[in-house]
Formats: structure tokens, C-alpha cells, sequence
């Protein structure tokens, strides 16, 4: 595991957002949607660094935004 820590950016701020109004994101293919979404809102390798920074969790199919997430999409 990286000692570096994973720093939030622009593009993390949507995803974090609608983590936050919807509760979780779920795991498709190839990205995260937002319950009921068609869209992508984030690609799977940026989920990932998500959960690799403390910004998302991980519970199966879902992700949820932890207390530093929901912090960062106000």
C-alpha cells in the first residue's frame, strides 16, 4: 500500500455529491451510477483511488461516502 496520501480533486466532487444525496453509488461495469442513473458518474479505476484516499467504502455492489467524503462534497 502507497504511504502517499490520496488527494481529493475536481473530479471526485460529483460522484461525492450525489454519494451524498443518494446514500451510495452502485457498481456497474464500467463505473459507479447513482441509484436508478444510466450515466456514469465516475470511471472504476477512480472509484477505486476513492476508497484507496478514505473518500468512499466499499459494502459489495455499493459505495458509500465516509465521514471525510461527506465532508469534501459540502
Amino acid at each position: 500500500m502507497k504511504d502517499e496520501p490520496v488527494v481529493l480533486f475536481p473530479g471526485m466532487l460529483k460522484p461525492l455529491r450525489l454519494a451524498r444525496v443518494y446514500g451510495f453509488l452502485v457498481e456497474r461495469n464500467d463505473g459507479l451510477y447513482h441509484p436508478g442513473g444510466n450515466q456514469p458518474v465516475c470511471s472504476m479505476p477512480l472509484a477505486r483511488r476513492m476508497v484507496e484516499g478514505g473518500w468512499l467504502m466499499k459494502r459489495g455492489f455499493r459505495y458509500e461516502p465516509t465521514e471525510q467524503g461527506l465532508h469534501a462534497a459540502e
